[in-house]
């Protein structure tokens, strides 16, 4: 029992080392059909059908500086929220319509997390940073 607890302990701590590191994505949704990436490097693009939950990265951005977000969407049933959020999850963007842009202020090598909110969505998005 002890080494099952001690390799279970050791497992959920590599999950979420990768996690805040930006290198695993949590995903808690109910699709018919759901595609699409979260890259590190500026890109991101989702396609559903009938999709509900939440899909979360953490972003991580390398150099200090404004950063703009560009957010397009083609939804054409239900709705879909995209949040950047800072380390404390407090909300500094937060788009819903179909094309959105912002520019952001970000810090370096400090932790932000970009989260898809889905209610009954049917459609395609995507976000471009740079």
């Amino acid at each position: 029992m002890g080494w099952g607890l001690l390799f279970v302990s050791g497992l959920c701590l590599g999950f979420y080392l990768l996690y805040i590191n930006g290198l695993f994505m949590l995903s808690a949704k109910i699709a018919v059909i759901f595609v699409g990436y979260i890259r590190k490097n500026g890109e991101a693009a989702l396609q559903f059908a009938g999709c509900n939950g939440q899909v979360k990265r953490v972003l991580r951005f390398h150099k200090a500086g404004n950063y703009e977000f560009v957010y397009r969407s083609e939804i054409s049933e239900g709705a879909v929220t995209l949040q950047i959020l800072d380390e404390k999850r407090r909300e500094l963007i937060s788009c819903m319509g179909m094309n959105y842009a912002a520019k952001l202020e970000v810090e370096e090598k400090k932790r932000y997390y970009m989260v898809f909110r889905f209610n009954n969505a049917t459609g395609k998005c995507s976000v471009m940073w740079n």
